[in-house]
């Protein structure tokens, strides 16, 4: 499937089902790339799952973009938060949660996530930067990141433990205006 013919667009409650399908797969597959359990999510009521899920309802502020293929539905996904309500804190967005599954990997749709989320928060959003972590282990995202201009300005050390071995994790941010 060519890339260009793959939709974004930010996750409606429609999407759930899609979203929790694609979620499992990235923390069972993926576990130390993800602050969140597979375990833990697992285990969570369908209740819980769409209270938490509604949270992230509020495009342009609070919202998972996803990458849609007409055959295969949601095969991508990228989290987007900025406290926009919050006069010390607007001026700074954060990203997390990206996943795209692995026959998709490659082709530019992590580049066209990306680009999407530092658009909105750049010419809708007018913040100044975006914050994102991303683990030491995780070359091709952090090389994705380093491309689109984000810098590291630091080292979480053991951010994660997955099973007994610990994950550290590149602290990066991208300045949008100075």
């Amino acid at each position: 499937m060519p890339i260009h013919a793959l939709e974004l667009r930010p996750l409606e409650h429609s999407d759930l089902e899609e979203f929790i399908d694609l979620q499992r797969n990235a923390l069972e597959h993926a576990p130390e790339l993800f602050g969140s359990d597979y375990d833990w999510v697992q285990s969570l009521s369908i209740l819980n799952i769409e209270q938490r899920f509604s949270k992230y309802q509020s495009y342009p502020t609070n919202f998972i973009l996803g990458a849609f293929d007409q055959s295969d539905g949601l095969v991508g996904m990228v989290g987007f938060s900025c406290d926009h309500h919050s006069s010390k804190l607007r001026h700074k967005a954060r990203v997390w949660s990206m996943f795209v599954l692995p026959d998709y990997r490659g082709k530019g749709l992590a580049t066209m996530l990306m680009e999407s989320i530092i658009d909105t928060a750049h010419n809708v959003l007018d913040c100044e930067q975006i914050q994102l972590s991303v683990s030491t282990q995780n070359v091709a995202s952090y090389s994705l990141y380093l491309r689109l201009g984000f810098t590291v300005y630091g080292t979480e050390l053991h951010a994660l433990k997955v099973g007994s071995e610990y994950v550290d994790e590149y602290l990066m941010v991208k300045f949008l205006r100075r």
